[in-house]
């Protein structure tokens, strides 16, 4: 008779008190920086505050669901996954496109779907080089960011771009319900992309082929086409992001797609850290985003130096990242 071994109760409760803390990390993380900025500020938790935070996370969460997108469908392999390095110079091309044809007498209709067409084209182009050319995406996206920000620095000659639009006055300026418009791009897109990815067959077919591809294709899952829809997604959300950009800074400056990178990828990979098995999600992509527009408010508010934000971000991607691979090593049936 083959004896039986039981774990002991302390173990099994250890374990399970562990478990638990891995699969709500992000959420107690969220809650517990928001109670050391409400501390070390008043002004944190005011309503004119949480609006601000908002706002400033606005583009940044439309982004954020595109690059999710991309990282859901690629997969999370280190090397091979998913991954869009130039969504941030593609929001700043945009950017570039509509304010300068708007600065030429265009319309902002004419400049909006030109930096659209624009901006489907970059997806396209990714799409071709990592599905059909069978570039690696981190490298594949990589040269193609470098060629957006050229072509970028071309459209404005390196030059700030002002303009004055009603409509992206609006946009800038206005509000719905008290709550400001970029806001509430943010939560329609936000919402919808949450729907596409979670309530359609669509969303279905790309969280298969990110487990596993060559299972998604036995099962009759067009894999490139859908891995190619994602690409095309994260560039349709950089233009969307792009209005709300050209909209708050009246025109357009040089380097903002430099410096939305971290954020965008920070936001992108900490979804997986609001999810119970830790894999990249929608509803993960906007809380993400709000933490980050969080992290950059209250460390104004504290006055904590720009470069200790930077290294706390880039700390916070190895957290997200070491987190997320320690739960799917959780969660992954032994052999």
């Amino acid at each position: 008779m083959i004896p039986v071994i039981r774990r002991s109760s302390g173990t099994s409760t250890i374990s399970s008190i562990s478990s638990f803390v891995f699969r709500y990390s992000g959420y107690f993380t969220f809650v517990l920086v928001a109670l050391y900025f409400s501390v070390r500020s008043p002004a944190f938790l005011t309503l004119k505050n949480v609006l601000n935070i908002l706002l400033q996370s606005s583009a940044l969460g439309i982004i954020a669901c595109g690059m999710t997108a991309v990282i859901i469908g690629g997969g999370n392999h280190v090397i091979r996954g998913g991954i869009d390095l130039s969504l941030g110079n593609n929001l700043a091309l945009n950017a570039a496109i509509t304010a300068a044809l708007i600065s030429h007498g265009y319309s902002l209709w004419a400049a909006a779907g030109a930096a659209l067409l624009s901006s489907v084209v970059v997806g396209v182009i990714n799409a071709f080089a990592i599905v059909k050319l069978k570039f690696i995406p981190l490298l594949g996206t990589l040269s193609v960011m470098y060629i957006l920000q050229g072509v970028q620095l071309l459209i404005t000659n390196n030059k700030v771009i002002s303009i004055s639009e009603p409509t992206l006055n609006l946009i800038a300026n206005g509000a719905f319900l008290h709550i400001p418009v970029p806001v509430w791009m943010f939560l329609i897109v936000g919402a919808m992309a949450y729907v596409l990815f979670n309530h359609t067959v669509f969303g279905n077919w790309v969280y298969a082929v990110g487990g596993n591809p060559e299972a998604a294709r036995a099962a009759g899952v067009h894999v490139n086409l859908t891995l190619a829809l994602t690409y095309i997604i994260a560039s349709i959300t950089a233009f969307i992001a792009s209005l709300i950009i050209v909209a708050r800074l009246s025109g357009t400056v040089t380097g903002i797609g430099d410096i939305m990178l971290l954020d965008i990828l920070l936001a992108g990979l900490m979804s997986a850290v609001f999810s119970k098995l830790s894999v990249p999600n929608m509803a993960g992509a906007v809380l993400s985003a709000l933490f980050v527009g969080m992290l950059s408010n209250g460390f104004t508010l504290i006055n904590v130096p720009t470069y200790w934000v930077f290294a706390i971000k880039g700390a916070l991607i190895l957290v997200a990242v070491a987190i997320t691979t320690t739960q799917q090593r959780r969660v992954k049936p032994h052999v």
